[in-house]
């Protein structure tokens, strides 16, 4: 790297071109190479991961398997609401595509097994989170300028445990990331000033395709609208206004826009007008003897306080306040379950978790040493990190209201949305340090931290710690 950045002093001007030429092809390199071992680890838990383990992954294949039926919208049944989910009023699209997934499986193989549907849906998802990292080093071009540091959040991204495990699992987790990220990298392009238009139009499209799949992509919108309409406003005058006209792919984007907001409002604002809320409840759709053979209600029979405590009720039962609540339970619960693995099974690394909680505090120190006004898109991207992170706290306290404080939801795959923000503004940090020898100690600990801490551990061990969660050779 230093020797590419000062190529110019020492040699002639094509010299220094062959240079540039030979040091991105190698870069290329590294990144396929990044990839390929993600996509070995990621494809070994899709072919050999027994049934049951993946989050959610048994309610997604039964309703993957009942679009199957059907091009269109089917109704819910006792199979789909005894999973607690309901098919009427909610986010559909990645039900839909993996139907439409069956149905190639079983043109081809019309006594394909549901195994073998199930691997299938698994090596889709494994398809999704490639795209995932490839849409994440290109984010990070876009938040960091420098040769060769836009590869180090793929690494992280690619040796994050719980990512690895979900990519090889049937969970529409899979599809949100790559939409978000694709979605984010368009935003953060337009906050650069390229193309404001066209990056514009595929930002939105890309984020209102991932809110046809799951609602939580809907916080995800609002900030990042937001930080698009502050920019906007910022530079009307400058480099937005007047628009030129429309291309004939500008064109197109739109009316997939148009399509897509439509098929939003079809769903969320037909929610909001009848029911009042973003999804409507059990109770609003299904009848009282349906909506109890959700899980979701047994649990809430089972562990709920049977109504919900105000802040101050729970402070005075002896429960922590938020602040001490996001300090000592929430962070060290989301580095737990993202650099570990929680589904049907669990593995918790706690012996690791203090490095990670020593290496994010180390890299706010360091953004506050080497941060010299950063550009427009930095600052967007801590701002919808922090807007998204606090919509998850929020949500994960409000549980905690309603349950004692037993930790139900508490999920790092939670933040995955903005896992590739967080990661672009960690490269973005390290390629600031001015000296070179903290800058290669620093470097040298993450990707000695986050590949001993990645899938490496667990597919290695799996016939020891892990034997009972892959299928016997």
């Amino acid at each position: 790297y230093e020797k590419y950045l000062h190529a110019d002093e020492s040699m002639s001007k094509s010299e220094a071109a062959v240079s540039k030429s030979t040091s991105r092809k190698t870069q290329k390199v590294v990144l396929a190479s990044i990839l390929l071992a993600f996509a070995i680890a990621s494809v070994y838990v899709a072919l050999n991961l027994v049934e049951g383990i993946i989050p959610d992954e048994p309610a997604h294949f039964i309703f993957s398997k009942v679009y199957a039926t059907t091009w269109g919208i089917p109704p819910d049944s006792p199979e789909t609401y005894s999973q607690g989910w309901y098919i009427a009023h909610n986010p559909f699209l990645y039900h839909w595509i993996n139907g439409r997934v069956i149905n190639l499986i079983m043109l081809f193989n019309p006594l394909a097994s549901d195994w073998q549907l199930l691997v299938g849906l698994r090596l889709t998802s494994v398809l999704y989170s490639l795209g995932t990292l490839y849409f994440c080093y290109l984010l990070a071009k876009e938040l960091i300028r420098k040769p060769w540091w836009p590869l180090l959040p793929v690494f992280l991204l690619a040796n994050t445990l719980m990512f690895t495990f979900l990519s090889g699992g049937v969970n529409y987790d899979n599809m949100v990331n790559l939409l978000c990220m694709a979605g984010l990298y368009f935003l953060i392009r337009a906050f650069n000033g390229k193309d404001f238009t066209t990056n514009s139009l595929a930002w939105l499209v890309c984020v209102c395709i991932g809110c046809l799949a799951k609602y939580t992509v809907l916080p995800l919108a609002l900030f990042s609208f937001i930080a698009w309409l502050v920019y906007t406003i910022r530079q009307r005058k400058t480099t937005i206004f007047p628009l030129s006209k429309l291309t004939k792919g500008q064109i197109a984007l739109l009316c997939v826009l148009i399509l897509l907001v439509v098929g939003n409002l079809a769903i969320y604002g037909y929610n909001l007008v009848v029911y009042r809320a973003i999804l409507p409840s059990c109770s609003d759709i299904l009848q009282p003897a349906q909506c109890n053979l959700s899980p979701y209600h047994m649990r809430w029979e089972k562990y709920s306080l049977g109504q919900k405590m105000t802040l101050t009720e729970s402070i005075q039962a002896g429960y922590p306040d938020p602040l001490t609540y996001f300090v000592e339970v929430w962070v060290k619960n989301m580095l737990t379950k993202t650099y570990g693995i929680l589904g049907h099974k669990t593995y918790y690394p706690s012996h690791i978790i203090t490095f990670y909680r020593l290496f994010y505090l180390g890299m706010l120190l360091l953004a506050a040493r080497y941060w010299r006004r950063p550009p427009y898109a930095i600052w967007s991207a801590v701002f919808i990190i922090l807007g998204y992170a606090l919509v998850v706290f929020i949500t994960n306290y409000n549980s905690e209201l309603s349950y004692g404080f037993k930790h139900f939801a508490l999920q790092g795959r939670y933040l995955f949305p903005i896992i590739g923000l967080v990661y672009g503004l960690v490269g973005y940090t390290q390629s600031l340090i001015k000296n070179r020898t903290l800058r290669i100690v620093v470097l040298a600990l993450t990707l000695i931290l986050f590949f001993v801490g990645g899938p490496i551990k667990f597919i290695t061990r799996y016939e020891g710690v892990f034997s009972s969660w892959f299928l016997p050779r």
